[in-house]
């Protein structure tokens, strides 16, 4: 595709960070710009497995501590309760039956990471704990667990937000790393589960040779 039209298209700034990387090769950079966006997609299966277990590990864990399948109704909290109900109207909107399996599932991925957040440690912390029960106990450090997810969370808004991934690619392997690393707190079939559609490796090893060759 001709670079100027694409440029219209996309827009120079969009492509900015890419000329950057490559600022003598404008072709180069918007084959990096389309490896980026691969890598972003390949990213979809780990990014989908982990919140889908990590919401359904955290909400197993959380209804045997409080002895009921709707904990979240217990909250003290109110902008917790506030994301719960907001849950909740979606689920109404859509005119489906209200259970706590669809509420689950309807919590964003930045509500689970806040529950690990130091202001509630202390009435969240003990049942967050039993969410990884592959995680050594030694290992089981609030304040480790949730700088990881933070990490993760931002992450993966910015492939949600279409932007730049490749561009640091150390934290870019630290992220898929640390994705298969919290898979296997939490059961290790999941991660061989996962590895067998995960295409990362040979993608990002395109970008290391694309940017060395630069």
């Amino acid at each position: 595709m001709n670079i100027d039209d694409l440029e219209k298209l996309l827009s120079a700034k969009r492509l900015s960070t890419y000329y950057n990387l490559f600022p003598t090769d404008k072709e180069k950079a918007i084959e990096y710009y389309r490896l980026n966006t691969q890598v972003s997609e390949s990213f979809y299966p780990l990014l989908s497995n982990l919140e889908i277990a990590l919401r359904n590990s955290i909400h197993n864990s959380f209804a045997i501590h409080y002895k009921s399948a709707d904990w979240f109704s217990q909250f003290k909290q109110p902008e917790l309760f506030d994301q719960v109900n907001v849950a909740k109207r979606k689920i109404l909107t859509g005119h489906n039956q209200m259970t706590a399996d669809k509420v689950v599932a309807e919590l964003t991925f930045g509500f689970w990471t806040t529950l690990f957040n130091k202001q509630y440690a202390k009435d969240f912390w003990k049942p967050l704990m039993y969410a990884f029960p592959l995680l050594e106990t030694a290992n089981k450090q609030r304040d480790k667990i949730s700088y990881k997810l933070n990490h993760i969370r931002k992450f993966r808004n910015r492939i949600f937000h279409y932007e730049p991934v490749c561009n640091d690619l150390i934290a870019l392997a630290t992220n898929h790393n640390n994705i298969l690393e919290i898979l296997n707190w939490i059961n290790a079939d999941i991660v061989n589960w996962t590895r067998q559609i995960d295409r990362f490796d040979n993608l990002y090893n395109k970008a290391v040779a694309l940017r060395t060759a630069t």
